[in-house]
């Protein structure tokens, strides 16, 4: 992409992306002054720096070399060029690592990964994905991804296959969770094979555009930000109104007695789409996940105080549903079991109707803000009565995951059905 394409790309889409409801930090060296993109702005900021104006920021540093100077601003405008060999960027464990510039040849590892993958038009780069293993294994999933039913197996994310790694002789892997191929990095030293992990399914918007910046698709990211950001952007504008003491009141039944707390990205959704999730404080403790500790967004949770707080909606999360399933018998069972649960029937959720049930993906990776489009839709329905949150999903698979898949013949998402 040349630069005055990119320039008129980036400052045409900017403002968008500075007043969309889903704001990030880019964590590319060279994004200076830490926004969303890397462009003019940020050479601007970097000559700041030098000039004694600006502050120096954790990502001015653009080719990591313990000092900012004017090589930095060279670094930064081969970015812009798409012409720079290898770029620096934050991973998903918060450290600062290397890759080539631009990706050619990729191995991808879990589904959401798969999915930026496709939005970015760049299919044809992929020479191997995880098949085997529990959920999320992209080769799981062969009507919803038969893009690669023929594409080399590297095996199961949690022991992935060295051997068939490196036979393909890709320029990277990218693994879309901190779990995904442990150790990977320290077997593949010395190969010449790039490492990537980042968390694609919590932090769908910025692992897309740290994505397309290794593979040199920004414009992609930035066409398909601005489409994403008109529906997330309109249900924010909508619900701004409504007094906090007139918001929707959530519970979300997560199996296992467990529910989500404040920092899931279940209950960011409940909170963008104006509702309040009742259990926001409940995530106090620590989970272990992979061996890393963190603050506990899934915390179990008593019957009695769902009961004592009782909720206006109740969303069920379901494990079982999605892409490769036609029944919504397998939701409706889910919903069954809410019913069931001694005590529900009689909230005010219970009574008026008012008890969902989703497939957990709604609400993960790139494609997080259809499962706000859903809660949009059941928290306020009369103030969403020209949202079609399924004619939307159906835009994200045939526009952006360049699929032929029929929403209206396929798949599970929620229940009850909305059409």
């Amino acid at each position: 992409m040349s630069k005055t394409i990119y320039a008129l790309i980036s400052l045409g889409l900017l403002l968008i992306l500075s007043a969309t409801a889903q704001e990030f930090t880019l964590d590319i060296f060279g994004n200076a002054n830490e926004d969303g993109l890397i462009d003019e702005e940020d050479i601007s900021y970097v000559q700041g720096i030098l000039d004694g104006k600006n502050e120096k920021t954790d990502l001015s540093d653009a080719n990591r070399d313990g000092k900012v100077d004017e090589a930095d601003l060279d670094q930064i405008k081969k970015i812009i060029q798409g012409t720079e060999s290898e770029i620096y960027y934050l991973d998903a464990f918060g450290n600062a690592s290397r890759v080539k510039h631009p990706l050619e040849r990729i191995v991808l590892v879990y589904d959401n990964t798969a999915e930026i993958i496709r939005i970015l038009g760049a299919e044809e780069r992929v020479v191997g994905v995880d098949s085997e293993g529990s959920s999320g294994a992209i080769g799981k999933y062969p009507t919803y991804f038969p893009q690669f039913i023929q594409t080399a197996s590297i095996g199961n994310r949690n022991d992935c296959d060295v051997e068939a790694i490196m036979k393909l002789q890709p320029d990277a892997i990218i693994i879309g969770t901190k779990a995904g191929c442990p150790y990977l990095k320290e077997k593949l030293r010395g190969s010449g094979i790039d490492v990537v992990h980042l968390e694609t399914w919590s932090k769908g918007t910025p692992s897309l555009f740290t994505i397309a910046y290794m593979l040199d698709e920004v414009d992609k990211a930035l066409e398909y930000q601005e489409w994403k950001d008109g529906y997330l952007d309109m249900v924010v504008e909508r619900v701004a109104a409504i007094p906090e003491d007139e918001r929707v009141r959530v519970f979300v039944d997560r199996p296992g007695n467990t529910t989500v707390a404040r920092g899931s990205g279940y209950s960011e959704a409940i909170e963008l789409a104006g509702g309040i999730n009742i259990a926001a404080d409940l995530g106090d403790s620590l989970r272990v996940d992979g061996g890393i500790s963190s603050k506990n967004t899934l915390p179990p949770v008593e019957t009695e105080w769902v009961l004592k707080q009782n909720p206006d909606v109740i969303i069920g999360l379901s494990w079982n549903g999605g892409y490769e399933v036609d029944d919504e018998s397998v939701l409706k069972e889910r919903y069954d079991e809410i019913m069931g649960t001694a005590g529900f029937g009689k909230t005010d959720a219970g009574k008026n109707g008012r008890i969902y049930v989703t497939y957990f993906i709604n609400t993960l990776g790139a494609g997080d803000h259809i499962g706000v489009l859903y809660f949009a839709k059941w928290l306020y329905p009369d103030l969403f009565w020209d949202l079609d949150p399924e004619q939307v999903h159906q835009e994200f698979i045939d526009r952006f995951q360049n699929v032929d898949y029929d929403l209206k013949k396929h798949g599970a998402f929620v229940y009850p059905p909305m059409s």
